[in-house]
């Protein structure tokens, strides 16, 4: 890697670190790109030269926690719905709990709409992809599959917004058992497995 490379991939790291730790401490929406900078100590021409917003700095924060969340879900069996024996929501509310503060400050009304947007299309995409499986077997599908997807990407992300305000009670272990007994019902209507 070029000595130029470097330096952009070490000062987009200190924008990224810097916005991750300024959420940690003020609401979303109150952080400006001067706090920014000033927290990672580069020029505000700097910023600019890596992202065109605060909001790209912060889907650039999150992309690679999410990417790897989503390929730690890759072994579904088709017959149960399950990954590692757990339901698919599983990691989710597991990610969710190790990066509790980030998301709460994120799920809120301090929070970006575009972030949101962001996740709900990340967990509508992934969602439609791990049930491609079970749409294989289904012997009758009734409801487009894409919307399956985002009515259990806007399901999920409800559930994880008021777990966060329960402080992340009852167990991720509980909350995706609980979640799978209220969507899967209805998902599996959908694909005319009752």
């Amino acid at each position: 890697m070029a000595q130029s490379d470097l330096r952009q991939e070490r000062t987009s790291l200190l924008l990224r670190q810097a916005l991750i730790a300024l959420v940690a401490d003020m609401p979303y929406d109150a952080i400006t790109i001067t706090d920014i900078t000033r927290r990672a100590r580069v020029a505000r021409k700097t910023f600019y030269a890596h992202f065109a917003d605060k909001d790209a700095l912060l889907i650039a924060c999150i992309e690679p926690l999410l990417i790897t969340l989503a390929e730690s879900i890759s072994n579904t069996d088709p017959e149960t719905l399950l990954a590692d024996n757990k339901p698919l929501s599983y990691p989710v509310f597991k990610h969710v709990q190790e990066h509790a503060v980030f998301y709460r400050a994120m799920l809120n009304e301090h929070g970006s709409a575009r972030f949101i947007l962001y996740l709900l299309d990340f967990m509508t995409h992934n969602s439609y992809e791990r049930h491609e499986a079970i749409r294989q077997i289904a012997p009758r599908i009734t409801v487009e599959p894409m919307l399956i997807a985002h009515f259990l990407a806007g399901a999920l992300l409800n559930s994880i917004i008021w777990w966060l305000k329960q402080d992340c009670q009852p167990s991720a272990d509980t909350m995706a058992y609980t979640f799978s007994q209220l969507a899967a019902p209805g998902t599996l209507a959908a694909l005319g497995l009752e």
